[in-house]
């Protein structure tokens, strides 16, 4: 039998469409991004910082570049943060689309499969995301920022920096914030999946089911996370490493880069279905193990006869 990362990898391999199409929601909102960059970059151009540049990272020279064309930057920036909110958007809508294809194991076709779920599921998903968003300010805010207080209290104003309860607070947010990100993400993650499924229709009864699935084997879940996770950012330290190497000095060069760049990202997105993929098998053992025993039909036995006393 399969383990997590294998089965993963397999799951990603069969559904590599569903990985390109995590990829068009990328690039659709990059590339928003970029058209927005680029009267900075023309600006760039033709100032007296694109030789140091094109020679090497100059933090002077970006740092002049910025303070010169602070108007210009500002607008840039709103453009992109919207170009960002977009593609978040595009990303809420198009996973229920894609849970929905991975749980009926259907390949193609495969963009039209995920709209229609994405149509189908969107509203119901939409409810969860905010009930997450919710969760998941009162765990970082409450508990964590919480935490944090109470240990800067403990310390007080006259306590020095490097001392013992103030690096207990940065050791209590780091850890306990990555904790509570990735339990509540997670949990979220089983809310979809349990949507995706068509078990229930509302966003109230999937976080219930939710629960109750992931209650005992939240450790689990969490290796399962923190496994792929790892592997993702692996796999993005290693291709920015190859993409620094390359360094191109002509136009082919950036051209065969950004090539380069796109390809990694596909690889990254296969690697979303495959952690999907494993939740999606999670789910369905947890739903499995939690089901009610049935009972076989009982046949009639009809007493044993009792004989007549004899008087």
């Amino acid at each position: 039998m399969k383990g997590p990362l294998g089965y993963g990898l397999s799951t990603s391999r069969a559904h590599w469409r569903l990985a390109l199409i995590l990829w068009l929601s990328l690039v659709l909102p990059a590339g928003m991004a970029v058209t927005a960059l680029g009267p900075l970059t023309r600006l760039l151009d033709d100032s007296p910082f694109r030789g140091p540049l094109l020679q090497g990272w100059d933090s002077w020279a970006i740092f002049s570049w910025l303070s010169t064309r602070a108007a210009e930057w500002r607008g840039a920036l709103l453009l992109v943060l919207l170009a960002l909110a977009a593609g978040w958007l595009l990303q809420l809508f198009l996973t229920g689309g894609v849970l929905k294809v991975l749980s009926s194991d259907v390949r193609r076709p495969a963009l039209a499969r995920v709209i229609v779920g994405s149509v189908e599921l969107f509203g119901v998903n939409a409810w969860a995301t905010c009930r997450y968003l919710l969760s998941l300010a009162f765990w970082l805010g409450a508990v964590v920022g919480g935490g944090a207080w109470l240990l800067g209290k403990v310390a007080g104003k006259a306590a020095p920096p490097n001392s013992f309860w103030f690096e207990a607070r940065e050791v209590w947010c780091l850890g306990a914030g990555l904790l509570a990100f990735f339990l509540v993400s997670l949990r979220f993650d089983l809310v979809r999946v349990v949507l995706a499924r068509g078990e229930v229709s509302t966003a109230r009864s999937a976080y219930r089911v939710a629960g109750a699935r992931a209650s005992g084997k939240r450790g689990r879940l969490l290796l399962l996370a923190l496994s792929w996770t790892a592997v993702s950012l692996g796999l993005a330290a290693l291709l920015t490493d190859v993409g620094v190497s390359l360094d191109p000095h002509t136009g082919a060069g950036v051209a065969g880069l950004v090539l380069f760049r796109q390809a990694g990202l596909v690889v990254q997105a296969m690697t979303r279905i495959a952690f999907w993929g494993t939740l999606l098998r999670f789910d369905a053992l947890r739903r499995d193990d939690l089901a009610p025993i049935p009972f076989g039909p009982r046949t009639y036995e009809p007493p044993a006869a009792v004989p007549y006393a004899e008087a």
